[in-house]
This record gives structure tokens, C-alpha cells and sequence, in this order.
């Protein structure tokens, strides 16, 4: 069974590595800019080290791989029992036949993050739509945390290895 986060931990996680995020990019730019100027050589890569680095992402990928798509199988299967809960199993509903196109096109955990914190115009309607799966959504987020993390893991991956 995933370990349960509390909202409030789950939030302030993402707030800190937003901020890690921020400036590891202000980082960048700046060593970016000194390589430039010709103030600070480039650095070397090592064919062979860039050789077994990319061997072990790769094997690494693939187990994450793998544990992405069972992920994804049980959130999906989460929103759905959600649905049920909410709005009965009724498969013709407007908020149902919306929500089921946009899990299809960007995933269960996107739409979610959508749902619960998106800016857009289009998510805030989808927000309102949804008002009353709220809290069993945010309540979802909190049972995987490790899911709605990931991309922002793989933003701090990025940036680490470049």
C-alpha cells in the first residue's frame, strides 16, 4: 500500500524543489554565460564515461519504465472508483466523457494536477465541473505522492546531469 503524505507535505515538497529547480536553472545560465565570455573553459566529457552513463540511465529507464505504467493502470483505476463514488457509475455524463478524453490524452496524473491546480481558463472550468471530487482527489494525491512528483523529479533529473 503507498504511504500516505499529507497535503500540506506533498505542497511544500513541490514548493522546495520548484525552488531547487529555479536555481539550478539561474545556475546554468549563469556557468552558461562564463563559457561563453571564454572566462571559464568548457567541460570535457570522457567518451567512456558518457558510454556507461548512458548504459546505466538506460537500464535505470527501463525499470522506471515499467513502474510508470503500473502507476498510471492504478490511478486510472482510482479516478474511475472516484467517478463512481461521485457521480454514479453512469458512463454519459458530461463531466465523465470530458475527463475520460483528457486522462487518455495526458495521463491520469496530469489531469489531476490539472483539476486541482491548473491556471488555465480550460482547467478552472474543469475544476468547477469536477467541484465535487475534490477532496477524494486531493485525498488521491496524498495515498501517491511519488506520482504527482515525477515530473517534477525528472525537471531536477535534467538539470543535475546536464
Amino acid at each position: 500500500m503507498p504511504q500516505q503524505m499529507p497535503l500540506r507535505s506533498l505542497l511544500a515538497e513541490i514548493s522546495a524543489l520548484t525552488l531547487q529547480v529555479q536555481q539550478l536553472s539561474r545556475m546554468a545560465g549563469e556557468a552558461s554565460a562564463l563559457i561563453d565570455n571564454s572566462q571559464m573553459p568548457a567541460p570535457i566529457d570522457p567518451v567512456s564515461l558518457q558510454q556507461a552513463q548512458q548504459d546505466a540511465d538506460d537500464d535505470a529507464d527501463d525499470l522506471d519504465q515499467t513502474a510508470h505504467q503500473v502507476q498510471w493502470v492504478e490511478l486510472e483505476e482510482a479516478i474511475m472508483r472516484i467517478f463512481d463514488q461521485t457521480f454514479g457509475p453512469r458512463l454519459d455524463t458530461l463531466e465523465r466523457q470530458m475527463s475520460m478524453g483528457l486522462i487518455a490524452e495526458i495521463g491520469p496524473a496530469a489531469f489531476v494536477q490539472k483539476v486541482l491546480w491548473g491556471e488555465e481558463i480550460s482547467d478552472i472550468a474543469l475544476t468547477i465541473a469536477l467541484e465535487r471530487m475534490l477532496p477524494a482527489l486531493e485525498q488521491l494525491v496524498e495515498a501517491h505522492p511519488r506520482a504527482f512528483l515525477r515530473q517534477a523529479n525528472s525537471v531536477l533529473g535534467r538539470f543535475k546531469s546536464n
